[in-house]
């Protein structure tokens, strides 16, 4: 058996793979949806739908790092110390979830887009 120190680290997925990876279950919810409902002209409506729930994903980061900043730059100004060491401190989880809003939003403008070519379906 491997020793945990022998493990290589785990490498994340390059962005390309990872929007291709959102789009495939997307698309696969899309046709699921369409064939639970018997129709093939729901698929534009469909894709319409995930658009604004993959843009839903995409602000939940932005929301979550806007707050957490405030919070921490009240809290740094109140104890008397530098917000600028604290927010460089924050600078890799604000990173993943910029990572993230990238991700899902250009996932929305995909799904988007693809509900709008599937038009002459239904």
């Amino acid at each position: 058996m491997n020793n945990p120190s022998e493990l290589e680290p785990i490498v994340p997925r390059p962005f390309w793979q990872r929007f291709l990876i959102v789009m495939g279950v997307d698309t696969l919810i899309v046709a699921l949806g369409a064939l639970l409902l018997r129709s093939s002209g729901q698929i534009s409506n469909l894709y319409f739908w995930s658009s604004i729930v993959l843009f839903a994903i995409a602000v939940i980061p932005i929301i979550s790092e806007v707050g957490t900043s405030a919070k921490a730059t009240g809290k740094a100004i109140k104890d008397g110390q530098k917000v600028g060491n604290l927010l460089k401190d924050k600078q890799g989880d604000f990173d993943r979830g910029a990572r993230t809003t990238y991700l899902y939003g250009l996932s929305g403008f995909f799904a988007l887009l693809l509900s709008i070519l599937t038009l002459p379906l239904g």
